[in-house]
């Protein structure tokens, strides 16, 4: 539900639109109400013209902060990948749209808490931010856990619970495009989560999300500081381990029944898995 003309909204400056300052969940929400419900479901827009405001910091200069880091954020692209990343209301920091992006993610507003700003600007504007031509003006910033929050035995802690679980494990991709396919891959095949060793690249990376299509934030993942010690309480759990490699050693996988709890190790395309 968008407000009804530019006296429920903003207009911003040089543009032939205005924008609600908040969409709500149904056209009954009442969002100038004072009601439990529609402070909690209702999205605030935040209309910015200006370029140099402090609050686009997360969105600035992006392919040069994708590598210098980002003070704890990490950000997101796409329509698709945002829409699943915001299923997730604690990690989002914020949304960038274009005026455009607006309408189409009208679907994914309506279930954002009030909490979370979605600032919009032009797409020439959002260009100039990122550095970049983004080509459906829409990006998010969401907060990056702790590496601590990532360790999988903490993370994947429900892989203790007894029942029939697989998990792939990337030992050494140091690829995001990999990375970014493995996820989506477990995500077509319905695998339970994916264990990554300290070497591999970031799932947070923007290209990795996006090539992932946003099952980064779907699917259950850890990183294991201690890839060994982490495959034994993997083995204390029932699983399997199998390791997925051409070499002198290496057996038919059609040959390999399934069994009910199963880890498949995938290497690095140069080197493999290592011994």
């Amino acid at each position: 539900y968008f407000g009804g003309g530019c006296g429920g909204g903003t207009r911003m400056r040089g543009w032939g639109r205005c924008f609600p300052d908040r969409i709500c969940p149904t056209a009954s929400c009442g969002h100038r109400g004072t009601g439990r419900n529609s402070r909690a479901f209702s999205t605030v827009i935040v209309p910015i013209d200006d370029l140099e405001d402090p609050r686009l910091e997360p969105y600035r200069d992006v392919r040069d902060r994708d590598l210098r880091g980002r003070d704890d954020l990490f950000l997101v692209e796409s329509k698709r990948v945002v829409a699943r990343f915001v299923e997730h209301h604690e990690q989002v920091h914020s949304l960038l749209l274009s005026e455009a992006a607006v309408d189409n993610m009208k679907d994914v507003l309506r279930n954002l808490p009030d909490h979370i700003p979605v600032y919009v600007t032009s797409l020439a504007g959002m260009i100039q931010i990122a550095g970049f031509r983004i080509h459906r003006g829409v990006l998010a910033a969401g907060h990056r856990p702790h590496h601590r929050e990532l360790e999988a035995q903490t993370r994947l802690a429900f892989l203790a619970t007894p029942g029939r679980k697989r998990v792939v494990a990337p030992i050494g991709v140091t690829d995001v495009d990999n990375i970014g396919s493995i996820f989506r891959n477990v995500a077509g095949f319905e695998a339970d989560a994916v264990l990554l060793d300290a070497a591999c690249a970031d799932p947070l990376y923007r290209k990795a999300s996006r090539v992932s299509v946003g099952h980064v934030f779907r699917i259950p993942w850890g990183v294991a500081s201690n890839l060994f010690e982490t495959l034994d309480w993997l083995r204390s759990l029932q699983f399997r381990i199998i390791a997925l490699e051409n070499g002198p050693r290496s057996v038919d996988l059609r040959r390999v029944d399934p069994s009910e709890r199963d880890v498949l190790l995938v290497g690095a395309e140069a080197t493999g898995i290592p011994d």
